[in-house]
This record gives structure tokens, C-alpha cells and sequence, in this order.
């Protein structure tokens, strides 16, 4: 390479994270008492209607920067298999039957939200009439911080130069989900519950058998068998989607030694029953 002449690097980061909140970067912790973000509720949309009907629903956007944002809003499906933060990347079908874009009417697709203020997204859902579209359908509207790159200046200095150009932004994904009133959604079953390896986890596994999305709360409740003390692991919740089967993992807090008996729960929304199953383990 000639001497005076450099290579250009531009470096894109998209930092795009299913949560509720992204932290501004500019934030100071010596400087500021109260954290500053955007934020974007609700992390999940769910609708119930019947072929024939339609609903529309909001997504708020909240900016507690100092600095106006702007937002590119857009749809996409998943497979059932890509729930989680694979969601984005899914390789879908255009014909798949669980998409629910084919019905989902996002508007406006681009919104800017000035500092200290909120914007909202209207989310309309329309399913057509007819027997043949009452079943369960999911979706994933992304909300994603557009940037313009700017120019990239280089210190014209002897040798090679190299600059390097960092764009960061923020981006959003809200799941929806429309299970009719028809389908079933409590035929949830726990497939597997062991003891992890390494004695750090409780690997619990659930299927479901039905052709409803089920939305499932899960938890375990530790006995020491010879203290009689109960210690109650903070619940979590997941989505199985209709034929899915999901591992739901629970961290163990760090335990005394001694022996212990472990009762997992998995409440699916049934009046009736909730799944349970227990095991007994040491902690050395």
C-alpha cells in the first residue's frame, strides 16, 4: 500500500435487545440521580378475536434522553421454534399459515419521539371471516432507532490510517399473539424436570399438546429436610407456542450444604391443575 494512503472501517453496532428499557449512553451516574432511556410498553400484545373481527391495540414509546429519536416500526413473523431472541433472524415461509402479518396494520411506520416525550404506535389486527383462520398466530413487531452515518474524518498522518466509525443504536421487539376463543391453550404438560450437572439449575421441560398459545408461570420451592425451612425461587413466565416444547431453566441460589427437596410448578392458566414434580438432591 502506498505510503499516505488508509484504510476506512465503518463499524455499524445494533444493539437490539427484547427488554423494556435501553439506557441512554449518554447517561452520567455521577451526574444524574434518575436513570434515563427509552422505553417501549408493552413487551407483548395479545388478542382473542374471532375470524371476522378486528381490534386495535397501542405501543407506547417513551424518550428520557435529551436528544430527539427516531424509529423505523416494522412486522415480521417466526417460527415457532425462533420465539426467543432468534425471533429477528426467523426464516419464514411467505405462505405460513401462523404468520399473523398477513393481518397485522402497523401505522405509523416511522415515528420520531422529541426528548422528555412519548409517541404511540396504533396496532390494528383484522382477521378475515371464515373457520379456516381460527387458530392460533403469532408475530413480532420490531421497533428499531434509525441513525444517520456520518462522515468519518481521518487524521491525514504518515503511514497508514485507519479509522473506525461506531454507530450506536437501540432497537425493540414486541411479540404478539391472537389465540381465538376456539382453540385450546391449557394442554400443557411438563415433559422433564432434573437436577443440572453442576448442581446450579433446575431443568424443567414443557410441551404443548394443544393448538392454543399457552402463556405458563413456572417456579420452584426448595424444603431443607433437616432444618424444615422453605425457600421459594422467584417465579418466571414463558410462551409455548402450539407443538412447541420449551427448557425452562431456574437458577439455585447458593445453598448451605445439606439435603433438600425440590417441587417444581408449572401453572399454564387451567382451573383445574397445575403440573408439578419433585426431586431430592445434596448440596456437599
Amino acid at each position: 500500500m502506498s505510503r499516505g494512503s488508509y484504510i476506512l472501517f465503518f463499524l455499524i453496532g445494533i444493539f437490539s435487545g427484547f427488554t423494556s428499557l435501553a439506557q441512554d449512553p449518554n447517561f452520567d451516574p455521577l451526574k444524574d440521580t434518575v436513570p434515563r432511556g427509552v422505553s417501549v410498553s408493552p413487551p407483548t400484545i395479545r388478542f382473542t378475536l374471532k375470524p371476522g373481527t378486528s381490534q386495535s391495540k397501542q405501543i407506547k414509546i417513551t424518550n428520557d434522553t435529551d436528544l430527539p429519536r427516531t424509529f423505523q416500526v416494522k412486522v415480521q413473523d417466526y417460527l415457532a421454534a425462533d420465539i426467543n431472541r432468534s425471533a429477528e433472524n426467523s426464516q419464514v415461509p411467505e405462505d405460513y399459515k401462523y404468520g399473523l402479518k398477513k393481518w397485522l396494520y402497523v401505522t405509523p411506520s416511522v415515528v420520531t419521539v422529541p426528548p422528555g416525550q412519548k409517541a404511540s404506535i396504533n396496532v390494528l389486527l383484522d382477521v378475515p371471516p371464515g373457520d379456516e383462520f381460527a387458530h392460533a398466530a403469532w408475530s413480532l413487531i420490531v421497533v428499531d432507532e434509525v441513525k444517520e452515518r456520518q462522515e468519518l474524518n481521518v487524521p491525514a498522518s504518515g503511514g497508514n490510517a485507519m479509522g473506525m466509525g461506531i454507530i450506536p443504536s437501540m432497537g425493540f421487539g414486541i411479540f404478539v399473539y391472537q389465540n381465538p376463543p376456539n382453540v385450546k391453550n391449557n394442554q400443557i404438560e411438563m415433559t422433564g424436570y432434573a437436577l443440572s450437572q453442576n448442581k446450579q439449575q433446575i431443568n424443567m421441560k414443557a410441551k404443548n399438546s394443544g393448538d392454543g398459545i399457552g402463556f405458563c408461570t413456572y417456579y420452584v420451592e426448595l424444603l431443607n429436610m433437616a432444618t424444615g425451612e422453605t425457600i421459594k425461587i422467584p417465579s418466571k413466565t414463558a410462551t409455548l407456542l402450539p407443538g412447541s416444547t420449551r427448557a425452562l431453566d431456574i437458577d439455585l441460589p447458593k445453598l448451605p450444604a445439606g439435603s433438600y427437596n425440590a417441587l417444581g410448578v408449572l401453572d399454564f392458566g387451567s382451573k383445574d391443575y397445575v403440573e408439578t414434580a419433585e426431586l431430592d438432591f445434596a448440596v456437599p
